[in-house]
């Protein structure tokens, strides 16, 4: 399809005098209705979407009288009329953000964008997302026929391959792909995270992209909720998080939606759901995969309609809300088991983050994390020096699995400041870490019965177990040396 794509506007950008320039619709005068006055006919639009920015009452009630004046007036056209509610009209980012899911949707057709109508930032946006889009985006202005050679308003096409754009966009990039991102609440960005937080960075970037973060209990996806919200424009609004699983579907509902007073028994006053006390900013629904069929019925309806009707309501309540889900479970598994909706699923998995359990991240991260959760708690217990951490313990807890995950480590480390004085010693590690029955499925485990098989086949050198293996001599003798089997140089 090829589409017209502008904001509404309520100056006339043909007009001869400064008062006529801002008369208000429903005039049949301005950028949005001269693009039909005077470009229509010769540019094949299949349709035009025409954007809204203002919450306001009196605007929402011009920009409907508008549209229904574009369509009385130009009948056999397509006008689709969308509300993207902009809080901060002078903010690019924010522009930017609002506008990504659009054009995102739009992604396989011939798109054209009237720039003209809007504020400044609104026409900065727009040149910076064009040289994203440029494939299937084209950016034009107007210039008023009292300027122009022939007596009519002429069109101008803008070039996206100026010098210009690619510059400042690559230097974006650099900024947004440092290693040196942002960790904040006190998380702590391994090498294998560092992928996963530079994708939830641009992630923020977006608005309404549904994120679902997959991962085992323990791994870290809150903070990873936490930190998307945190980057995006909506920081500023709340971050509200619900554990699915802790509830039973009425109390969900009522939790998610609100309700009014008297909605069942003791609902003794109203009250707002999470969602609506969110508004502005972004709902984490932790283990989503838990909800029953029916709330999956109430949740997919909210996402589609971006509206909620509170327990005991006739009246529905608009919502701006982003909304990230997390699970440890295998939602497309559960899809085929017709356990799960498909259609849910793919409203929620529009982009997908995958967090590693510690246990498959390696020794080296583990031993990391150790070091930092250490440096984490004397903060917290301000009456304790800094805990010594004997190589021992380090030994083991590089080798344990981790079934708790960063959790586990972290309580663990709350432990040993409430108990140990100076100093962590083997004999201070509870029982199923000293006696270390590691899980079977995780990678560590499976690199280690490899190695040790070999190693116990004996008859071979480093070397050439080494060759089996396909590592170096120095890195088996240091996995040799971890797993307490070889005490050789």
């Amino acid at each position: 399809m090829r589409i017209l794509i502008s904001w509404q506007a309520y100056n006339h950008d043909y007009s001869d005098s400064s008062r006529e320039s801002m008369t208000r619709y429903p005039n049949k005068s301005g950028p949005s209705y001269s693009i039909h006055q005077f470009f229509w006919e010769d540019s094949s639009y299949e349709k035009h979407i025409l954007l809204n920015s203002s919450d306001k009452e009196n605007d929402i009630k011009n920009f409907k009288n508008f549209l229904s004046t574009l369509k009385e007036d130009f009948p056999n056209r397509k006008i689709e009329g969308r509300k993207i509610p902009i809080e901060d009209v002078i903010s690019v980012s924010e522009i930017i953000s609002k506008l990504n899911p659009l054009l995102a949707e739009f992604a396989q057709d011939e798109l054209e964008c009237y720039i003209s109508p809007g504020t400044p930032a609104m026409q900065t946006a727009w040149y910076l997302l064009g040289t994203t889009y440029k494939r299937n985006l084209k950016l034009f202005q107007t210039r008023p026929k009292k300027f122009t050679e022939d007596g009519k308003p002429e069109r101008i096409y803008i070039n996206l391959d100026s010098d210009l754009f690619p510059a400042n966009i690559t230097a974006a990039e650099k900024v947004i792909d440092s290693p040196n991102i942002k960790s904040g609440n006190g998380i702590k960005i391994t090498k294998s995270l560092k992928p996963i937080y530079l994708k939830a960075e641009k992630i923020a970037q977006t608005d309404q992209v549904g994120v679902l973060i997959l991962g085992e209990n323990g791994t870290g996806k809150e903070n990873l909720a936490k930190y998307i919200h945190d980057n995006s424009n909506r920081k500023h609004k709340p971050f509200l998080a619900v554990n699915c699983a802790a509830y039973s579907d009425e109390l969900l509902r009522s939790e998610l939606f609100g309700y009014e007073k008297g909605a069942f028994t003791g609902a003794n006053e109203k009250k707002k759901g999470i969602i609506e006390a969110a508004q502005g900013g972004t709902v984490f629904l932790d283990e989503i995969g838990d909800i029953s069929s029916k709330m999956q019925v109430s949740l997919l309806r909210v996402l589609q309609e971006r509206k909620i009707q509170p327990v005991g309501s006739t009246k529905e309540v608009e919502i701006n809300v982003r909304f990230i889900t997390a699970t440890n479970r295998n939602l497309e598994e559960l899809c085929e088991a017709e356990k799960f909706r498909w259609d849910l699923f793919f409203r929620l998995a529009v982009t997908t983050l995958q967090l590693p359990a510690l246990r498959d991240r390696g020794g080296d991260e583990i031993e990391e994390m150790i070091h930092h959760f250490n440096e984490q708690m004397v903060d917290k217990f301000p009456k304790k020096e800094k805990l010594k951490i004997s190589s021992e313990v380090i030994k083991k807890l590089r080798l344990y699995a981790f079934k708790g995950n960063i959790r586990e480590l972290q309580n663990l480390f709350i432990q040993f400041y409430t108990f140990c004085e100076n100093e962590v010693k083997a004999s201070d590690l509870p029982n199923r870490i000293i006696e270390n029955k590691g899980d079977p499925r995780s990678l560590m485990e499976v690199e280690k019965n490899q190695i040790l098989k070999i190693y116990r086949e004996g008859r071979r050198s480093l070397v050439e177990m080494a060759g089996i293996l396909g590592c170096t001599r120095d890195t088996l003798r240091k996995k040799l040396k971890e797993y307490g089997v070889y005490g050789g140089d």
